[in-house]
């Protein structure tokens, strides 16, 4: 049992005040806290008091409380600063909806004081201006928009959670609001949680570089405070033999690709003593992109089609070997509808209607199903009450397997996500919600589940949980195998197909979640030297939280933008000619913020006056105004002795380091051509870009704050801070 007497006595060894108490029967006491609601484990309750300290990123494998823990925070923030909000954003709606059921059960909040922001959700602005909503739940894409709108006050928020934020990669949008939080609130706290931020340093070290982590808490099945929760799992696999026909189909594959291999040693594009693999072919790919990039021409070019062919060959061999003859189908279809080059080239092959021919003539199962339909059934009859949960990477894949215990007459269901334009099943968010209910009320035993099922989810415990195919992510590994043995006993079960790629990442997947621990200990020294800047003052204990916007300037959602604003230099009549209704106003203002902000970047960083904004923007001047003012309150823009000047311009005056003047050569998907400095070129990929997108236009020149880094034999240049735009 776990020693909680300092926590039931309120006091540490050293006499100070805990945030939390334990009462005599073991639950957690505080103001915020319903009585009875959430039992007291020691790492739960230290892990909340560490994370009331600074950012952190909190690692818990699954089902052992992050939530819980996250609660907790939550609980204490509303506490010490009266008038704060929290926000709470989660990766999915159902994840977002039982989130709010879960605040509301364990804490003492009022439906109305929760209140959850998605895309689907109409009225969003009422919601972020709704004085009684205190926890704003959301999902990160739905609050991003409205951040960029300008409906989000973010300086009103004292605590910002992320869950499942090992998704918080350059382009997500976690990563934006983050830096959005970081930048605008003057006294930001962050709490990331996650059963696994990744699998490598450099992995952990982009979530804590992203999300402006400033200490890490974890821990681990084998620490003394979480081993009373973990009765222990049980881990066995099962290795199959393909059979004929689906070795006959692998053999078909395999010889697609050889001939295109071979095409590309003869060209000498590789060595005939290397051993090709997806990581050869793709760095070649690379290298003969940079070269076309840099106006290489010739026969060499045309063998980029040849490599995304051979890629896509690997990826029906990795199909026929690991999913099942049906899915391999399913994505030979996906080729024939597919317009890239490489794709109607492929399909128009002989070796491609070979293929077909075979894949077509392959009626049996993948060894492997019927593996898993044995072991379902040997372990419902030993154990009929149950639960069984089977996950599968692929849809079409779940599909097939949730038929076929179906036909077995065991009582499966499949759980799949909503993600359109991929192939295979799709279910909307009811029926994930419906789906999920019947499984945790028993009603049915099996669930066939693919990612979505992985993350945060309220499954319920299970006594048997099925990898159709053994997991090369540390993440997925540690994320799956918490769905089973917190409460009872329980049992994992991998399938693996002898003689294929399989085996590598059954091995792989084991030494990555073994090297957590060691990689969060390394992170955790180098973070330690981390501080997020605050521009404070810091917040009294029992002090009204300074920045939430006062009564007087929170109007109806209907007039809100029209009205404006912060400060009495803003207001003026909505009774304006030029504009009939805060609506109409409202657009106006936002259409006009960014030739605003184009205009003061040319000004550079002398700036101007509000009278000289009005007079180089056309439009009407009490919407130029309100832009101008809008751009203060967003933080991109600073007054500084009566003049509006860029925050990017006031940065780079007080940085060190040279400017580069950039002009924009051409124009591709997700990435431009620049000229640097008249002298060299570079790619500029969009998510390594943090200036106006209206510059990103060929010919388009303007001064920047920048790196330049070699990547892979490629220029690459991250530009921090748009200064000037030249004309």
């Amino acid at each position: 049992m776990v020693d909680l007497r300092d926590y039931v006595g309120g006091e540490t060894a050293g006499g100070q005040a805990r945030a939390f108490r334990v009462s005599e029967e073991g639950y957690v006491e505080h103001p915020m806290v319903r009585e009875r609601a959430v039992e007291g484990r020691r790492y739960q309750l230290e892990m909340a008091e560490g994370a009331l300290k600074a950012n952190t990123l909190l690692v818990l494998p699954t089902a052992l409380g992050k939530t819980v823990i996250a609660e907790l925070v939550i609980a204490e923030v509303l506490r010490r600063y009266p008038g704060c909000r929290v926000m709470f954003l989660a990766p999915t709606k159902p994840l977002a909806l039982q989130h709010r059921e879960s605040l509301l059960r364990h804490l003492k909040l009022g439906r109305e004081e929760v209140a959850v922001v998605t895309g689907e959700v109409r009225g969003r602005e009422g919601i972020w201006l709704d004085r009684r909503v205190r926890v704003v739940l959301g999902t990160p894409q739905a609050v991003w928009n409205d951040m960029s709108n300008g409906l989000v006050a973010l300086e009103e928020f004292a605590l910002l959670v992320l869950d499942e934020c090992h998704r918080s990669k350059a382009r997500y949008a976690y990563t934006r609001i983050a830096s959005e939080y970081v930048r605008r609130c003057p006294w930001p706290l962050i709490l990331a949680l996650t059963a696994s931020p990744g699998s490598t340093k450099e992995s952990v070290t982009e979530v804590v570089r992203n999300l402006w982590i400033e200490r890490i808490e974890w821990r681990t099945e084998d620490d003394e405070d979480v081993r009373p929760y973990i009765p222990g799992v049980k881990v066995g696999w099962v290795r199959v033999q393909l059979t004929p026909e689906y070795e006959r189909v692998r053999d078909v594959i395999r010889k697609a690709i050889e001939r295109r291999v071979e095409a590309l040693r003869s060209a000498g594009l590789i060595g005939a003593e290397v051993e090709v693999n997806r990581k050869v072919l793709l760095s070649l790919m690379e290298r003969l992109k940079a070269e076309a990039e840099a106006g290489a021409r010739g026969p060499r070019m045309r063998f980029l089609q040849v490599i995304s062919q051979v890629l896509s060959l690997f990826h029906a061999l990795e199909l026929v070997e690991s999913q099942h003859v049906r899915t391999l189908l399913s994505y030979l279809e996906s080729l024939k509808g597919s317009e890239l080059r490489s794709h109607v080239s492929i399909v128009r092959s002989e070796d491609f209607a070979e293929l077909l021919r075979a894949a077509e003539s392959c009626t049996a199962d993948h060894p492997k199903v019927t593996a898993l339909v044995s072991a379902v059934r040997a372990h419902l009859a030993e154990r009929p009450q149950d639960r069984v949960l089977v996950f599968a990477n692929v849809r079409v894949t779940a599909e097939v397997l949730a038929e076929r215990l179906r036909s077995e007459g065991i009582d499966a269901a499949l759980f799949v996500g909503k993600a359109e334009g991929k192939g295979g099943p799709r279910m909307t968010q009811e029926e994930q919600m419906r789906v999920l209910r019947d499984f945790r009320e028993g009603r049915t035993r099996v669930l066939v589940a693919t990612s979505i099922g992985e993350e945060g989810l309220d499954v319920p415990e299970c006594g048997l949980v099925v990898f159709y195919e053994p997991i090369p992510s540390g993440i997925r590994h540690v994320q799956r195998r918490g769905r089973t043995g917190r409460r009872m006993p329980g049992k994992v079960l991998i399938l693996v197909t002898e003689g294929t790629v399989e085996e590598y990442y059954f091995r792989e997947g084991y030494r990555r979640a073994r090297r957590m621990a060691s990689i969060l200990e390394e992170v955790s020294r180098e973070v330690r030297e981390v501080l997020v800047p605050r521009s404070g003052p810091m917040p009294t204990p029992g002090e009204p939280w300074p920045w939430r916007r006062p009564e007087s300037s929170v109007l109806a959602p209907e007039t809100v933008h029209a009205a404006g604003a912060r400060g009495d230099e803003e207001r003026t009549d909505l009774g304006s000619e030029a504009f009939r209704s805060a609506k109409e106003l409202r657009r106006a203002v936002e259409r006009t913020r960014k030739d605003v902000y184009l205009a003061l970047l040319k000004s550079g960083r002398r700036g101007m006056t509000l009278t000289e904004v009005m007079e180089s923007v056309d439009e009407d001047p009490d919407v130029v105004r309100r832009a101008a003012f809008r751009l203060v309150r967003e933080r991109k823009v600073a007054r500084v002795n009566g003049r509006f000047v860029t925050r990017s311009s006031l940065r780079a005056s007080s940085e060190s380091g040279a400017l580069v003047k950039v002009e924009v050569e051409k124009v591709g998907p997700g990435y431009a051509v620049v000229l640097v400095n008249d002298r060299f070129r570079a790619r500029l990929d969009a998510d390594l870009y943090y200036g106006p997108r209206e510059l990103v236009k060929k010919g388009r020149r303007f001064l920047a704050k920048a790196r330049i880094l070699k990547q892979d034999g490629r220029t690459v240049i991250v530009v921090h801070d748009v200064v000037q735009v030249l004309e």
